[in-house]
């Protein structure tokens, strides 16, 4: 499936704009503040009726106005569906082809975006629980049974957490003896899946990494599980292994929420020795790898979202960008035409001050070297 259109009414500062995609390449430049992030948002919104910014709903809302309103047209070959999201008074609709759906996750099975924002570089300089959330991300978007473990898991370790606090109280241990099985039934579960796709997804993204670097760069992604079990039993007794550890520290000491996943380029820490360059092509193959699983597990091509993406990539990293995005219906935002030569300048266009503008304007002040 891919975006054909878009209505956008009070959303950041976007008043009232239509927009129409083409299915490859649409690229949106502009100067900074000017709506380029706020245009992807809205098509995340569209797609999952939550933002990616970990926001309320009320914040995406203009300043002054009491509602918002988004309209997509998605198609797939000669169908399509008409998207309805609406915000007002707090309370959100969203409707498919006329019919209204009751909870965001429904609508997020219609297609599946994969999205790239500066801030992702992020997530290897940081600590391994964005590395984590990364992994989970993708895992999720091909088995969304994954989310509801992941979402079990947790409320299960913040209420054994909670009752590590309280060893006085009555029946303490028959209730941790819950938690603890509760943990491992959840854990093993997330544990074998993450060594499953991570082995997948490492594969993928060392392919890409290495036609870019003509094999001289090795990119590996290297699971560190916490606990490395065969069996769940084995699982188990390695969980509980930590329980006075548990009673000292009155937390979980062990568990999948202390798994580690090492990014290297050339079995060296890219977080400790990549430069920027490297960092931003390596979160972006991990980010093309993605792409490439959802394709071989599901058939669907993904609506893949770029932000900013050429910031601190060479001409050559750029062009390989653009080259393993054919066939794709990609949305990218950029500040200047640089490494722009392979696109139709017809697929370019520029955003100011929240509107679009289909012109193409006036080719010097967009390039830069």
């Amino acid at each position: 499936m891919w975006i054909s259109e878009i209505e956008v009414k009070n959303f950041r500062n976007y008043q009232n704009e239509n927009v129409n995609f083409n299915d490859g390449i649409n690229i949106f430049l502009g100067d900074n503040a000017q709506g380029k992030t706020n245009l992807l948002e809205s098509l995340y919104y569209l797609a999952n009726a939550t933002s990616f910014k970990k926001i309320r709903d009320r914040d995406i809302i203009s300043f002054g106005k009491d509602r918002m309103h988004l309209k997509g047209l998605i198609r797939k070959d000669r169908y399509f569906k008409k998207v309805l999201i609406d915000i007002e008074d707090g309370e959100k609709k969203i409707c498919v082809n006329g019919v209204k759906y009751e909870r965001n996750k429904d609508l997020k099975a219609l297609f599946s975006l994969v999205l790239f924002t500066p801030e992702d570089l992020l997530i290897i300089k940081e600590g391994p629980n964005l590395r984590r959330d990364l992994i989970d991300e993708i895992i999720i978007s091909i088995d969304f049974a994954y989310k509801n473990s992941k979402k079990e898991y947790e409320k299960l370790i913040y209420q054994r957490n909670k009752l590590l606090k309280k060893q006085n109280s009555p029946y303490f241990n028959q209730q941790l003896d819950a938690f603890d099985k509760g943990l491992v039934k959840y854990g093993f579960k997330i544990y074998k899946r993450r060594a499953k796709f991570i082995k997948i997804i490492d594969q993928f993204a060392n392919d890409y990494h290495s036609k870019l670097s003509a094999g001289k760069e090795d990119l590996r992604l290297i699971y560190n599980p916490d606990i490395n079990a065969d069996s769940l039993e084995d699982y188990y007794q390695k969980f509980v292994s930590a329980r006075n550890d548990d009673l000292r520290y009155m937390t979980t000491q062990r568990g999948i929420h202390k798994d580690e996943i090492d990014i290297t380029i050339n079995d060296r820490l890219i977080k400790n020795f990549g430069s920027q360059g490297q960092q931003r092509s390596a979160i972006l193959n991990i980010k093309l790898a993605q792409v490439k699983l959802i394709m071989e597990v599901t058939g669907e091509k993904s609506v893949i979202l770029f932000d900013d993406v050429f910031s601190e990539l060479d001409e050559k990293r750029s062009h390989f960008l653009l080259e393993n995005l054919a066939g794709y219906q990609t949305i990218i935002t950029a500040t200047n035409t640089k490494s722009l030569d392979m696109v139709d300048k017809s697929n370019i266009r520029k955003i100011a001050n929240g509107k679009i503008l289909d012109v193409w304007m006036r080719k010097e002040k967009y390039d830069r070297n």
